[in-house]
């Protein structure tokens, strides 16, 4: 998916870009900054761990079983509103699941390496564990973190009355300055 947006982007001639990512959106953020950081500006990641260790105990297991009815409504509605075949659904959960129990996620030297400023949200009971967005948000040589009270997983549906002004402060401030060394 990151090396498809990149290509997209470059087939466009969009040299430099703002990215917004969720779940599994926010590991595409970061595999495009990796690979691609001359096309990034700045990178929101919403309920992303940089590895399965930053998720809560228990969820990739949840992931071997997990079924297209387990996935809550909202989802599906959307996903019934926007797709081209809305039958596909249970295709869709299962590459998803699927895509979860093989990830492995990045070592944190390699989040140390994104040199763009990141913006790391997350739910105070999301699937991503507090203690691991705050290691992401000390790794990453420019970041923000919030952690939204009383937010779950489903960030973007349930606070996107909080996020969405957080996310444009963040992303019309200006750009940060080179910290000093020793210095986040």
């Amino acid at each position: 998916m990151a090396e498809d947006t990149a290509a997209l982007l470059r087939q466009l001639k969009i040299e430099n870009a703002d990215f917004v990512g969720y779940s599994i959106g926010g590991g595409v953020t970061l595999q495009i900054a990796k690979r691609h950081p001359d096309l990034v500006r700045k990178l929101v990641v919403i309920g992303t761990p940089f590895n399965n260790e930053g998720l809560v105990p228990g969820l990739l297991e949840a992931f071997k079983t997990m079924k297209p009815e387990d996935i809550p409504a909202g989802f599906r509605e959307a996903y019934e509103r926007t797709a081209p075949d809305p039958n596909h659904w249970p295709t869709l959960v299962a590459k998803v699941m699927k895509l979860g129990l093989e990830s492995m996620g990045w070592r944190p030297e390699e989040i140390q390496s994104i040199n763009a400023p990141v913006l790391i949200i997350i739910g105070d009971a999301d699937i991503v564990r507090p203690e691991h967005a705050v290691q992401m948000f000390r790794l990453f040589p420019h970041a923000q973190l919030a952690v939204l009270p009383g937010t779950d997983h489903f960030l973007p549906i349930q606070r996107s009355d909080w996020a969405v002004p957080m996310i444009e402060a963040f992303l019309n401030a200006a750009m940060p300055k080179a910290p000093l060394k020793g210095e986040k």
